[in-house]
């Protein structure tokens, strides 16, 4: 019921949009989208099992031959990588890269397959899709200058596909990276509908969520919402605790640990 009401609402205001960019913009414009979650703020709770979102939204001008493509970003975080080798005989872990500003969650859906909605360079450019994720690695970067211009070198070279395919595949594991082709379901009047999926081990932060409307291969139009994902309850307070005060927190852990140890063996010299 809440889903049909929110639909209702987005029918109502964007006719009301479009009239409003008409009249305080020349109408050569092109098209334009809105979009909305059915739910902007997700708790974390101890019997957290995962939870699915739907976002709805209205294209304005949109043609049968246009694309949707919705790009889920979570709260960003560093991340080492490491290759691994067999030398003697043995696998172990070698040339480690530490990359900067990597999502820790990372999920895209779109009407058709990437490579039918838009060129490489668009996709490259927006930064969608696993194999376009983008990957900063400050300490393997450096300024050359080349023919008079000055450019950024990456002495990981085309190994970065590797390194993100790596991280794309251990990201997979935990339902937290995925890619969903024909994931955008396409309605009557440019409206549009799909699933947001959170597992259990959902990161918490605020999510960004990127709605593109594809036309001949290139993003024409976008609109992004967010998504807050938070702690809640005890789990918050012992969250919001350990961040704030990292060096109380880890007294209070041991002492809870020496505390049921001599509790553990207390019982069992007794018995």
């Amino acid at each position: 019921m809440r889903y049909w009401l929110a639909l209702l609402t987005l029918l109502a205001l964007a006719p009301r949009a479009g009239a409003q960019d008409e009249a305080e913009q020349p109408a050569a414009d092109g098209p334009a989208i809105v979009a909305a979650l059915t739910q902007e703020r997700v708790d974390i709770r101890s019997d957290f099992a995962g939870t699915q979102l739907i976002l709805f939204g209205a294209a304005q001008g949109m043609r049968e031959s246009d694309d949707i493509v919705i790009v889920v970003r979570g709260p960003q975080e560093d991340l080492r990588v490491m290759r691994q080798s067999r030398v003697l005989g043995v696998w172990v872990n070698m040339a480690p890269v530490h990359f900067e500003d990597v999502p820790s969650y990372y999920t895209v859906a779109s009407t058709r397959p990437l490579s039918e909605v838009g060129a490489f360079s668009a996709l490259r450019r927006e930064g969608i899709g696993l194999d376009h994720l983008r990957l900063d690695a400050p300490e393997t970067e450096r300024q050359e200058v080349r023919f008079g211009v000055e450019v950024t070198v990456s002495e990981i070279g085309a190994e970065i596909a590797e390194y993100r395919a790596a991280i794309a595949r251990n990201r997979r594991r935990e339902a937290l990276f995925a890619e969903t082709f024909q994931g955008v379901d396409l309605l009557d009047g440019g409206l549009f509908r799909a699933k947001v999926t959170l597992p259990p081990r959902t990161p918490v932060g605020d999510y960004t969520v990127d709605v593109y409307l594809f036309r001949n291969g290139r993003a024409v139009a976008d609109r992004s919402v967010t998504l807050e994902v938070r702690k809640a309850g005890l789990e918050r307070i012992i969250y919001e605790f350990a961040h704030q005060h990292a060096w109380l927190y880890g007294l209070v852990c041991a002492a809870l640990a020496v505390l049921f140890g001599w509790a553990a063996a207390a019982i069992f010299n007794r018995r």
